[in-house]
């Protein structure tokens, strides 16, 4: 029997959060369904089903998430670093030789060292492209080449050479799984984030609203608490970031899927499920069917099927 009386959660705008924001959002409430029994038993695979979508917006976007490859790049850039001074030293070294040929060779490399400006201080890559180039140059001179065995140079350039390498294959490792983690992923994640919270606020009041026993009372208070919060949240941003006007007067949001890009939308469109009505309605216990509102349907049990 309906209860209409029953607690309701109430409505959010969530498509209205910017990312971190809504990390924190869904956080927090993930935890809430986590620690409360009845919500878990009577809202079964629902609920399980936003705690897990949840877990996986956190991976897909977090600001302050590591990258895994950032220490190995670290220790490879130091093992370069050594061998890059190992070369420097030998080469100064050999232009103190007492043999002529080889004194002019060495000093022809430390030329190129000065040239191609190789230093340890440098950014990643422009490092790696300086040494890259000055071993280039380097094996296209063939009488140097010639030489550097006979000077115990070789040893040096080819150590070099294997650590620059080794270190440019990492990088563009870790490139392009940034590139693949990136391109498209956050936004699917929050896409399916946003509508786990959506499906949990509905089946929360249509189980509260039939059953009508209260047991879902505690956990809704505790969720329209959270809800409270995040209005405020978008209340101090003025509910709103940059919006770009279509032909139509309606406002295009920006992107939502990128940090600090929400879909603040300050007219929103009356259709928009997230907004029911157009506004920050309050809870409507007469319909459980949507957070603060029917959407036009008498019949809340259709939600469900």
């Amino acid at each position: 029997m309906l209860n209409l009386n029953a607690k309701q959660i109430s409505d959010l705008q969530i498509s209205r959060l910017d990312n971190a924001t809504l990390l924190s959002c869904v956080t927090n409430m993930s935890l809430h369904v986590q620690h409360s029994e009845p919500a878990r038993t009577k809202l079964g695979t629902i609920a399980s089903d936003f705690v897990g979508a949840s877990e996986a917006y956190d991976v897909a976007y977090n600001p302050s998430q590591k990258d895994l490859l950032s220490d190995v790049l670290a220790d490879l850039d130091k093992v370069r670093d050594k061998s890059m001074t190992a070369w420097h030293g030998a080469i100064l070294a050999a232009q103190n030789s007492p043999n002529e040929q080889k004194a002019m060779t060495a000093r022809q490399l430390v030329q190129l060292y000065k040239d191609y400006k190789l230093d340890a201080a440098d950014e990643y890559m422009k490092q790696t492209t300086n040494i890259r180039q000055m071993i280039q140059a380097i094996e296209g001179n063939a009488g140097i080449m010639a030489a550097l065995p006979g000077m115990g140079l070789d040893e040096y350039l080819a150590d070099l050479k294997a650590k620059n390498e080794a270190f440019a294959a990492k990088m563009a490792e870790r490139t392009a799984g940034t590139v693949g983690r990136e391109k498209g992923v956050v936004s699917a994640a929050r896409t399916a984030v946003e509508q786990a919270l959506r499906n949990l606020i509905r089946a929360t009041n249509i189980v509260s609203a039939y059953e009508g026993d209260g047991g879902l009372d505690q956990f809704i208070d505790t969720m329209n608490a959270e809800m409270e919060h995040f209005r405020d949240i978008l209340a101090r941003k003025g509910g709103s970031s940059s919006t770009n006007q279509n032909q139509g007067g309606q406002n295009t949001p920006t992107d939502p899927t990128e940090p600090g890009n929400g879909d603040d939308n300050d007219n929103p469109n009356p259709n928009d499920n997230d907004n029911p009505g157009g506004g920050d309605n309050p809870s409507n216990p007469s319909n459980p069917t949507e957070p603060g509102g029917n959407g036009g349907n008498d019949d809340p049990v259709n939600e469900m099927e």
